[in-house]
């Protein structure tokens, strides 16, 4: 059956929400289509580009080495645990600025293996100071996730767990469990309801403890 992609992604450019400290990121050409000729081209150009950013940035992968000085790295991370049978929870009706998001939210289901997506709606506020102000996933919830074993966990909010609690429970507990977490997603009410699989590939950089994605997702049995 034909299946229908969605970009899940936030786009990389100066100005966007980030984590208060790191710089925006900087993208620029090391030469543009009109210095090219200077570099032995004829009768075509082109133009090579340079960006730098803190990797913690705009749609991004947290891979275990995050939280885990064992665990694995984003070049170690298995194609199959980035490329799942998705679930979203819709949350929208009971996420609130700073407030947690309750164990009740999972209810009965079977979440062993896929990507399990948290849609609290807190994209809309992208560009927004509101933006600063998400919703997280209590320790309760990260403590229930971790049980159910799911193979990555996303939210389409800054962070999963509060700025404001130093412990990061979710971040601790899911990623030294080897269950991967996605930040920053968009568009997962286009989700709800839907039977999908998710995607969130990162370049396979050696060392790196999280990375940039285009996550997508493909929904089944979407109309021709």
């Amino acid at each position: 059956m034909p299946s229908q992609l969605v970009d899940l992604s936030q786009t990389i450019e100066a100005g966007m929400p980030r984590f208060h400290g790191f710089g925006p990121p900087d993208i620029r050409p090391v030469w543009t289509h009109k210095e090219s000729a200077a570099r032995g081209y004829r009768d075509t150009s082109c133009e090579v580009t340079e960006v730098q950013f803190v990797t913690s940035i705009g749609t991004y992968l947290d891979a275990p080495f995050h939280f885990d000085p064992d665990g694995d790295d984003i070049s170690q991370l298995a194609l199959d645990n980035l490329v799942l049978p998705g679930q979203v929870l819709d949350l929208r009706g009971v996420a609130c600025a700073d407030e947690p998001l309750s164990d009740d939210v999972l209810h009965d289901r079977q979440l062993a293996g896929a990507a399990v997506l948290l849609c609290t709606g807190w994209d809309r506020w992208w560009m927004d100071d509101t933006y600063y102000r998400p919703p997280f996933a209590s320790r309760a919830l990260a403590q229930r996730l971790q049980a159910l074993r799911p193979s990555l966990v996303g939210i389409d909010a800054l962070m999963i767990d509060s700025a404001n609690d130093p412990t990061r429970p979710a971040h601790t507990l899911l990623l030294r469990s080897g269950i991967v977490i996605v930040e920053n997603l968009c568009r997962l009410d286009l989700l709800v309801g839907k039977r999908f699989t998710f995607a969130a590939v990162p370049a396979k950089v050696a060392g790196a403890a999280a990375f940039p994605v285009r996550a997508f997702a493909m929904i089944e049995g979407a109309p021709e």
